[in-house]
């Protein structure tokens, strides 16, 4: 059986992933870290070396995965491109998510509910962009002063305020996508309510990740 570490910033996030893999076979375990966007956040010595490291160093530990899923974007953005320090793949959330982003055609919105993710983010979506040959037409829309409902427990009224975020993107038009695993399950919501298409970072997650277990198994 595949075992499948996935590291989270925030212990809501470990539904989305059990709901996503619960009809197959993958044995999942979570590890919980909310104190390293808190450092991120607050400390000023905390600086992008030391999220590496300490990222590099937390991920080393996961020693028995098969797979390790990354669903933090400040983890990400802090690993990097040193994925070859682990014999096992490391899936970044937002990989899949990147794939669906560059297949649009149209005007996209873009939606983050936290703005320490954006300009990490958006590095690495354009670096995929640009090595797929793709050309985006996004705008980033950053919601501010919400996110801290989302750490605080608080998650009703931080999916109220993604919900009345996405009603004013529908107004403008285009295709929408919502950059956080956070804000799936309003996203969710939405899509059940009004049948507006939301992209969101589970979208295509699950094929993805089965994809790299079927390589892994041709090894």
């Amino acid at each position: 059986m595949i075992r499948l570490h996935c590291l989270h910033a925030h212990p809501s996030n470990q539904s989305y992933i059990e709901d996503v893999f619960g009809d197959t076979d993958i044995e999942l375990h979570h590890t919980v870290d909310s104190s390293f966007i808190e450092r991120a956040a607050q400390d000023p010595d905390f600086t992008p070396h030391k999220q590496q490291t300490y990222a590099i160093n937390k991920l080393l530990k996961e020693h028995e995965a098969d797979i390790i899923l990354l669903t933090c974007t400040q983890y990400i953005t802090a690993l990097g491109d040193h994925q070859h320090h682990f014999k096992q793949p490391i899936v970044s959330i937002d990989e899949p998510l990147f794939a669906l982003i560059c297949q649009r055609k149209g005007p996209l919105q873009l939606v983050f509910s936290n703005p320490d993710t954006v300009e990490g983010t958006m590095e690495r979506l354009e670096s995929y962009a640009k090595g797929h040959g793709k050309q985006i037409d996004a705008e980033v829309m950053v919601m501010e002063g919400v996110f801290h409902l989302c750490l605080n427990g608080d998650l009703h009224a931080y999916e109220e305020q993604i919900k009345n975020q996405l009603r004013r993107c529908m107004k403008k038009g285009g295709d929408i996508c919502v950059m956080q695993l956070s804000m799936v399950q309003a996203a969710q919501q939405m899509i059940e309510e009004t049948g507006v298409s939301i992209i969101h970072p589970l979208s295509s997650l699950k094929q993805y990740v089965l994809q790299t277990i079927s390589a892994l198994k041709k090894e």
